[in-house]
């Protein structure tokens, strides 16, 4: 499963659904910044990566989260 899939997998539990599309917005799938940031602290623990500089603000899109991520990831 690739970095994406994943993460969207955890989105989907999150936030009770099947699937989550990338379009959607992240408050569409009801997730606070609590949840994305205790998302973003588990990711960091299993990546051995750090998100600290990323602007929340600027995370409105699950496709904007994945791609903030996966450019600390790679």
């Amino acid at each position: 499963m690739s970095h994406r899939e994943e993460i969207k997998a955890r989105l989907a539990e999150l936030s009770h659904r099947e699937s989550v599309d990338e379009a959607i917005a992240i408050r569409e799938l009801g997730l606070d910044s609590l949840d994305v940031v205790e998302t973003l602290l588990e990711l960091e623990e299993k990546y051995g990566v750090a998100f600290d500089d990323i602007d929340m603000s600027k995370l409105v899109t699950v496709k904007d989260l994945l791609d903030a991520i996966e450019s600390k990831v790679k």
